[in-house]
C-alpha cells in the first residue's frame, strides 16, 4: 500500500486515511485507485461493519493534485484528451464504490475539502465537519468541468441552482452553509471531528448491517438514478476541456497562484 495512505481496522470500524499533509492531502490517480480498493476490501471484510474516511494533518482533502496537471501541458490536444479521458474513468470509480459500499461510511472532515474531496464527502453516508472546515468545487477556476461525480451528486444533494452556483464560479463555502445546502450532516469544534465520527461510526457499527444495506441501496438508487451514465460522460467532458488552450491558462496561474485570464 502506497504510505500516502493509511489502512486499519479496530472495533469493526475500517479507517482510511489520506496521508498527504503536507500537500493539503490532495490525490493522485493511483491514489484514488488505491482508495477504491480499500473501500472494497472493507466492504468485503466480515470483520467491518462500518467505514471511516479521514485525512491526516489540518486538511481532509484539497481535490486532485494540480501540480501533477502540470506535466501534461506539454502534450498535444488529441493526447491530453484521451489522456484524461482514461484517468477520468479510473478516477470516477471513487464515488462510485463509496456509493455502492453496503456498508455505512463517514467522513471526518476537516479543513479544506476540495475537488474529489467535496465528491468524497457527497457520495458518503454522514460527514462530520469542523467549525473552519470549507468547500469548494475550483474546477471551473483551471478550466475543467466537473468530475468524481459531482455533476449528480452535487444536484441530488442541493437541487440544480445551487449546485450550478457552486460549479459555476468555484466559490468557497464554510461549514454553515455546507450544512444548509445538504453536504454535511453535523458541525462540531474542530477538535471534536475525529471523535465525533469515531462515535457515530461505533454507533452504526452496532446497528442492523442487511437493514442499513438495503437502505443505503434504495436512497442512493432514488437520489442518483443516472450516476453511471454520467460519471462516464464527465470523463469525457473533461478530457474536452484539458485538450482547450483555457486548461494551459487555468493550470499556469494556479500554479503561479493568480487567478487565470480565459479567452
Amino acid at each position: 500500500m502506497s504510505e500516502n495512505l493509511k489502512y486499519s481496522v479496530e472495533d469493526r470500524i475500517a479507517t482510511i486515511a489520506i496521508n498527504r499533509p503536507e500537500a493539503r492531502n490532495a490525490i493522485t490517480p493511483e491514489m484514488i485507485a488505491e482508495i477504491v480498493r480499500l473501500v472494497r476490501q472493507a466492504d468485503a471484510d466480515p470483520a467491518v461493519k462500518c467505514i471511516l474516511l479521514d485525512g491526516e494533518g489540518e486538511h481532509f482533502c484539497a481535490g486532485g493534485d494540480v501540480k501533477g496537471f502540470s506535466e501534461f501541458l506539454a502534450m498535444p490536444a488529441d493526447e491530453r484528451f484521451d489522456t484524461f479521458e482514461r484517468k477520468l474513468l479510473i478516477g470516477n470509480r471513487l464515488p462510485k464504490a463509496i456509493l455502492e459500499a453496503s456498508k455505512p461510511v463517514v467522513v471526518s472532515a476537516k479543513g479544506a475539502v476540495a475537488g474529489a474531496g467535496m465528491g468524497i464527502c457527497l457520495a458518503a453516508d454522514f460527514v462530520i465537519c469542523g467549525q473552519s472546515s470549507y468547500f469548494l468545487a475550483a474546477h471551473i477556476l483551471i478550466g475543467i468541468s466537473l468530475d468524481c461525480g459531482l455533476s449528480s451528486l452535487l444536484v441530488g444533494a442541493m437541487g440544480i441552482k445551487a449546485a450550478k452556483r457552486l460549479a459555476f464560479l468555484g466559490e468557497s463555502i464554510q461549514a454553515k452553509e455546507a450544512l444548509e445546502l445538504g453536504i454535511v450532516t453535523r458541525i462540531v469544534p474542530d477538535h471534536e471531528v475525529t471523535l465525533t465520527a469515531t462515535t457515530l461510526c461505533r454507533r452504526l457499527a452496532n446497528g442492523p448491517s442487511t437493514a442499513l444495506a438495503g437502505t443505503k441501496s434504495l436512497l442512493n438508487d432514488a437520489a442518483y438514478p443516472t450516476f453511471v451514465e454520467l460519471i462516464a460522460k464527465e470523463a469525457t467532458m473533461v478530457a474536452r476541456a484539458t485538450a482547450q488552450d483555457d486548461f494551459r491558462k487555468g493550470i499556469t496561474a494556479a500554479m503561479a497562484k493568480k487567478p487565470a485570464q480565459f479567452d
